[in-house]
């Protein structure tokens, strides 16, 4: 299945990961939990999640004002 990263901006008191799964509760996503809500610019309350799903990526920009962008999780591995 399609994993992606969707980047947030999250208030203080907005900054868990229960908080983002009641946002995104209705978006048919997966939201994965291992990841967690991870902190990517303290300064600019930015964070992001790992999800699986397909995602409407216009549609969930329109509908969730917290969701600042959607990008693909790439595979990242060692070269030999």
């Amino acid at each position: 299945m399609k994993t992606s990263l969707i980047t947030m901006h999250l208030l203080p008191g907005e900054n868990t990961l229960d908080y983002v799964k009641k946002l995104l509760h209705n978006e048919n996503l997966d939201i994965d939990d291992g990841y967690g809500l991870v902190v990517i610019s303290p300064k600019r309350n930015l964070y992001t999640i790992r999800v699986s799903g397909d995602i409407d990526t216009n549609k969930l920009l329109k509908r969730q004002p917290k969701v600042e962008g959607i990008y693909a999780d790439a595979k990242i591995s060692p070269i030999k």
